[in-house]
């Protein structure tokens, strides 16, 4: 069958049948952090692989003994003269505690997969399925296995071979994908490029092209009860807060110490002037332009839920300093703090620990080693009683929008009828650098359809927007379709 025939069985497929997979998908919890549902989830996908004719399907264990999650890996190669297109992926997901899934004053059961009318912004709603993962990154998954299964079962065959590389640790920092990466290397060497599925359209319908990634290090901090004070082992009236001293103090001391939250200056030293970060280059500042000819602040700002970005010289970052300050300089945020006793009515304690949760992204191109190294010397030498624990983390990855496969990309775009535009960078971190560095292997991640809200309440993808030029999972299949059509070219 041509691709016109596949494109026609998406359509009539997709609510009937590519719609409950993605649903029975989605709703099998696969929390990395707890480790809920992992293997669950990833007998599915390896079911799925192997559905499509896939062979060396298996687990790659590639952690030892720590504790970790498995690669899913797969290959299928039907025609060694075409290309091999590495669709790398992950099937982790956030925890939802301690979050409230609340739609119209009812709750929502995060993992039930239900579909519901949702306004995502003002005056831009529609019939959504909402459920933790569904954007990011299990709903673009099993979508584009949705195309690979039309293709499978109407040409017998892919327009191209896939390699299959789906995580399960992209949620805690990818800790064990450089192993994987290594030990599995020549396989994936027959890869001519990389693909990473996301619903990529805005609220509105535009497409944010992202040309890479910032690195990311999560990190956790700990201060307990010892030598420099504070009680050890147990909580402490706190009638004796004159003579103890306090864990959450000392915590909130260090984790102030480490930036400046009003100017967003990293105050650990060797990080903001490191001379490995890349500013914006010409081709950056070119890209940056054409995008601030189109973006809307105020618009932006609201899509976030944010009122107000934080001030440089006592002014509101805008304009070009805002998208430098986004993309281009370290950065470092708390994701939480724990301790003591926060629940209903008093309890007059000093708690013996107290530990926060942060992650540091890095820019172009600083180095993840160097980031970690002056971190810990600047935790040991001004706060001793403090213990930090850095994950693996990943640096940061870019591509040129003139490389051929970004390109490509962009014609898929526009044939349907959307015009891309072009990032230096997504805030955000995946952890391309890794295939780049070892395997010098290019990459690409987007897709049609709009989807919102990942790693927070009503995570969202839309079915049927009441915005034509919104689209949803049934336009990203039919992007899958043509843009995997145009790879074997």
């Amino acid at each position: 069958m041509t691709l016109k025939d596949v494109l026609a069985r998406i359509e009539t497929d997709f609510e009937k049948k590519d719609l409950p997979k993605i649903q029975n998908f989605i709703k099998q919890p696969s929390v990395s952090a707890t480790g809920e549902g992992i293997q669950e989830t990833t007998n599915l996908l390896m079911e799925k692989i192997k559905n499509l004719g896939g062979e060396n399907v298996h687990l790659a264990e590639t952690m030892g003994e720590e504790f970790g999650h498995p690669q899913v890996y797969g290959e299928l190669i039907h025609d060694k003269s075409k290309p091999t297109i590495l669709f790398y992926s992950m099937y982790d997901v956030q925890p939802v505690y301690p979050e409230k899934w609340i739609l119209n004053d009812k709750k929502i059961d995060p993992f039930g997969a239900e579909i519901h009318e949702f306004e995502w912004f003002s005056g831009f709603s529609g019939k959504c399925l909402i459920n933790r993962g569904v954007q990011n990154q299990k709903g673009p998954t099993l979508a584009a296995f949705n195309v690979f299964e039309t293709f499978q079962q109407e040409n017998g065959e892919l327009p191209v071979n896939i390699i299959f590389a789906i995580e399960g640790e992209e949620e805690l920092g990818s800790p064990h994908l450089r192993t994987f990466i290594n030990e599995y290397q020549e396989k994936l060497k027959k890869c001519t490029a990389l693909f990473f599925p996301m619903f990529f359209e805005s609220y509105d319908g535009s497409i944010k092209f992202f040309l890479g990634v910032k690195g990311v290090i999560e990190a956790k901090m700990y201060c307990r009860g010892g030598e420099w004070g504070g009680v050890v082992g147990r909580n402490l009236h706190s009638s004796y807060s004159g003579l103890v001293q306090n864990p959450i103090f000392k915590l909130i001391e260090a984790l102030q110490a480490l930036k400046n939250d009003n100017t967003n200056e990293i105050l650990v030293p060797g990080i903001m002037d490191d001379p490995k970060i890349v500013g914006p280059s010409d081709e950056d500042i070119e890209v940056i332009n054409t995008l601030l000819e189109q973006l809307d602040f105020k618009t932006w700002k609201e899509s976030m839920n944010v009122r107000k970005f934080r001030e440089k010289d006592e002014q509101e970052l805008i304009g070009e300093k805002a998208i430098i300050e986004q993309l281009f300089k370290p950065g470092l945020s708390i994701n939480g703090i724990e301790s003591g006793y926060y629940g209903e009515g008093g309890m007059t304690i000093i708690p013996h620990e107290a530990h926060a949760n942060l992650d540091i992204r890095l820019p172009p191109f600083q180095e993840v080693e160097y980031v970690k190294r002056c971190y810990r010397e600047y935790i040991k030498e001004k706060f001793p009683m403090i213990e930090l624990n850095l994950g693996a983390g990943y640096g940061p990855a870019k591509m040129s929008p003139s490389h051929p496969l970004i390109q490509t990309t962009a014609k898929i775009y526009e044939e349907c009828n959307k015009k891309p535009l072009y990032y230096p960078l997504l805030a955000g971190s995946a952890p391309f650098s890794m295939f780049q560095s070892i395997l010098n292997l290019p990459f690409v991640f987007g897709g049609l359809g709009h989807g919102g809200r990942a790693h927070s309440p009503l995570e969202y993808a839309v079915l049927e927007s009441d915005n034509p030029n919104v689209g949803g999972i049934k336009d990203f299949e039919l992007f899958i379709a043509k843009l995997f059509t145009r790879f074997s070219y």
